[in-house]
């Protein structure tokens, strides 16, 4: 092979090595996130109201997939005048990567959201909420 082939190839097997998705710490984005807090205070955490009526984030798990598709399950229980109830959302849609930064884009025509990648925590801000999710 020729001197300068094998530069060539030198230099571009050290611009693969180089190269990565950007997200530190864990092997793949693949799978369960679960929600462990929101705004740093653990569940249930009250979004709105309080006393007898109020809204609490329960549970909240997103998966991801191979393919860049997503699921989402999260319950929420509501209590008005002390009667208490239990709604479940499930959500679906497409996620894309940037380095460690992360899109997720719902079928349902609502807003992506989009949040950060560090090892095993991912984190969303949406309408002033932080949301920390842990694989």
């Amino acid at each position: 092979m020729p001197e300068m082939h094998k530069r060539y190839l030198i230099a571009v097997l050290a611009l693969l090595a180089g190269c990565s998705s950007g997200v530190t710490g864990i092997t793949t984005v693949t799978g369960n996130w679960t929600l462990r807090a929101v705004n740093h205070s653990s569940l249930p955490y009250t979004l709105s109201g309080s006393g007898a009526t109020k809204t609490e984030v329960l549970d909240d798990v997103i998966t991801l997939f191979e393919g860049f598709t997503y699921s989402e399950t999260s319950h929420k229980r509501v209590s008005v005048n002390g009667q208490q109830s239990t709604e479940t959302s499930i959500d679906t849609g497409v996620y894309s990567l940037f380095g460690t930064s992360i899109t997720l884009t719902p079928n349902s025509g609502a807003l992506a959201r989009r949040g950060l990648i560090e090892g095993s925590t991912m984190t969303i801000v949406e309408n002033g909420l932080v949301q920390d999710y842990k694989k």
